[in-house]
């Protein structure tokens, strides 16, 4: 009302009271954060008597600004020292840090902790946020327990840690699982590493879980001759086979897609040419489909120069509501408009209009050809070809990993030579369980519905990097709350779903697919058995269901690759037992964080992301199972969408499921943080 920026309420006898400022919110490395939220936590703390939280100006030119946390003591000092940590009487701030991150995400907890015997003051009672002392050197060093990288390939390590992670610093002894890392990310670090010219192995994140334990097996390998694009004939993998299979409303229509919010105009040439490098190096995008009296085939061809993939719509003019309508019905089209037999299987449509519009780039790619692992490589693909066209350089995509080719080859011949074998007891044993049963409703509804339930952002913190060390895992704990909810649905203490793995296993020396771009996801069956049905309620013991969970996840060989490769390259009799009743009625699939990466700092190609655009699937298809569970992290929050077929299954029953999972997730985020 008074344009001064506070926030007010109005009382029960017609008074304002002061509520807050209406500007609080700061901007660090493209994260937008409330120093409040953070002041709020730390006073939960019983360390902490008062705080206030600014960002402050690094030290010397150039450097990075800070998150700054001034802190009262619960227990005065005595000194009458402000900003400074008297000796003896030390901040505690490797416990407010943990604190701190049983509560909030990594950018939101500060990175320099000031000890202050009182918050100055402005003659109003507010706190006088100009008056906050500078940290100096000797503080900012105080600043916590972390160890700084000691060696060129630790620093190394630490910084592309950080860009992966979207937080400002990571120590020598930080563990990646803590810090928010997953194993979706994982593979992006790996990647990431490789282009640097650091090798490991997916597997070594999970033995070095540290900085300084990964440097110690990181080999800094030779480059290896660059081969060039692939050509020739490729067995289809399990996934894709099951797909081109499967009844589809529309095959070609079946997609997934980034849009991309650029940070400028960007440079028509050295998008283009960023583009049309994704193309050559990445040979799944240049893939071909056919069919014929044989069933499905699948071709790579060498790069066409003719392959123009960019579309441009100018939105100049255009009103708000106009201009997004219109990036709406680009989007459908592009969707819709994939040739199976003919591609490239990557299209783009660059959208700018006027100048106080950003301008954004739309990736669509054919599923057939990408996974979500896939996007986090081809995003920081086209960054760095972008900055390189842009600069005149030749693009260089660094080295080539093992081919989707060699990968699907190697795999045939793997399990031909009889080394996925042993696995048959197990899954023969799985697909024989209950599944969830289809109610049959027969309502005539809609071909296919959806449910979603969301935690909030202190929820998902705890169960990205407090449930990791709370019970030693996450996607565990996931099952383990999903579990007693399909227990309760169907009535059998045992039920039976399908899981989505990323399928990049290390299971062929020699293959390395953490830069390979393709699709390579898992679907697989498993069992759960919930021996104590009980309630979802505080008082059940969650973390003996998790042991029991995981105990029984441990069972599954090889993160679930064998199942779709004995199906799809076994012998006759193999295929023939295992496909009887192929999948279950449920599939789960979390796809990770997909907000944990800042926004890009200025001069890069992209500002930021904003996940899938336009409709990605033919609406007419009911989805590949009668109740599809599918869930990820987005702007700090966990949510799961249920998509189910209304006249399988009722809108009403799937509603109780989903909100009881949601609800046993919450109880599992409490217990992570200690409380109940």
């Amino acid at each position: 009302m008074y344009r001064t920026g506070d926030l007010v309420r109005w009382t029960a006898d017609n008074r304002l009271r002061f509520a807050g400022r209406a500007d609080d919110q700061v901007k660090l490395r493209g994260f937008r954060i409330e120093p409040g939220e953070i002041e709020s936590a730390l006073r939960r703390s019983p360390l902490v008597r008062d705080a206030a939280v600014a960002v402050r100006a690094g030290e010397g030119a150039g450097a990075p600004a800070r998150l700054v946390a001034y802190v009262v003591p619960a227990q005065p000092s005595g000194t009458g020292t402000q900003g400074t940590e008297a000796s003896g009487t030390a901040l505690p701030s490797a416990d407010l840090r943990l604190h701190l991150a049983g509560s909030l995400p990594p950018h939101m907890v500060p990175s320099v902790f000031v000890r202050l015997d009182r918050l100055p003051l402005t003659p109003n009672g507010k706190t006088d946020r100009r008056a906050l002392p500078a940290p100096g050197p000797a503080v900012q060093a105080a600043g916590g327990p972390r160890t700084a990288p000691r060696t060129d390939t630790e620093r190394r390590v630490a910084r592309i840690w950080a860009d992966v992670l979207g937080i400002e610093e990571v120590g020598a002894d930080d563990n990646f699982f803590a810090l928010g890392g997953d194993s979706i990310l994982s593979m992006q670090v790996v990647s990431r590493l490789r282009r640097d010219g650091l090798h490991v192995a997916t597997r070594d994140l999970f033995t070095h879980q540290t900085v300084a334990e990964l440097a110690t097996v990181v080999r800094t390998a030779h480059r290896r001759t660059d081969d060039g694009p692939v050509t020739g004939e490729v067995p289809l993998t399990p996934i894709q086979e099951w797909f081109l299979t499967t009844p589809r409303a529309a095959h070609h229509h079946f997609n997934q897609s980034a849009l991309l919010e650029l940070d400028g105009r960007p440079d028509p040439r050295a998008l283009g040419a960023a583009l049309d490098a994704l193309l050559e190096h990445h040979d799944a995008l240049r893939m071909r489909f056919t069919q014929d009296e044989h069933g499905w085939r699948q071709f790579n061809p060498p790069p066409a120069a003719g392959d123009d993939i960019l579309v441009r719509h100018d939105l100049t003019g255009l009103s708000a509501e106009d201009a997004d309508a219109a990036m709406a019905k680009a989007a459908d089209e592009l969707h819709a408009g994939f040739d199976l037999a003919h591609g490239p299987h990557l299209r783009a449509a660059l959208f700018t209009g006027d100048p106080d519009r950003p301008a954004y780039l739309l990736l669509v790619a054919h599923h057939l050809v990408v996974d979500a692992v896939s996007w986090r490589i081809l995003r920081d693909d086209l960054e760095s070809a972008y900055r390189q066209a842009l600069q005149g350089e030749p693009v260089a995509l660094g080295e080539r990993g093992t081919s989707f080719r060699e990968w699907s080859r190697r795999l045939a011949a793997h399990v031909a030579e009889g080394g996925l074998d042993h696995e048959l007891p197990h899954w023969e044993q799985t697909v024989g369980a209950e599944p969830v049963p289809a109610e049959a409703t027969g309502d005539g509804g809609p071909a296919a519905a959806t449910v979603s339930v969301e935690l909030d952002e202190d929820d998902t913190t705890a169960l990205l990097r407090a449930a990791p060390t709370a019970y030693r895992t996450r996607n565990d704990v996931l099952l383990a709350a999903l579990a007693p909810a399909l227990v309760r649905w169907t009535g059998h203490d045992r039920v039976r779903l399908d899981l989505e793995g990323h399928g990049r296993e290390d299971l062929l020396d020699g293959v390395d697919l953490s830069r390979t771009v393709g699709w390579f996801t898992t679907v697989y069956p498993v069992a759960v058995q919930v021996l104590d049905p009980g309630g979802l309620g505080p008082d059940r013991d969650w973390r003996a269901l998790v042991k029991s969970v995981r105990r029984q996840l441990r069972g599954v060989p090889g993160n679930g690759i064998g199942y779709g490769a004995l199906r799809t390259f076994g012998p006759p009799e193999v295929r023939e037992r295992l496909g009887a009743q192929a999948h279950s009625l449920v599939v789960f699939n979390y796809l990770g964080q997909w907000d944990a990466r800042p926004e890009t700092a200025d001069g890069g190609l992209v500002r930021a992301e904003h996940g899938s655009f336009g409709q990605d699937h033919d609406p007419r298809d009911p989805g590949s199972h009668p109740v599809e569970v599918v869930g990820a992290v987005q702007h700090g929050r966990l949510s799961f969408t249920w998509h189910h077929r209304p006249d399988l299954h009722d809108t009403a029953a799937v509603r109780r499921a989903a909100e009881e999972f949601a609800e046993a997730l919450r109880h599992l985020a409490r217990r992570a943080r200690g409380g109940r």
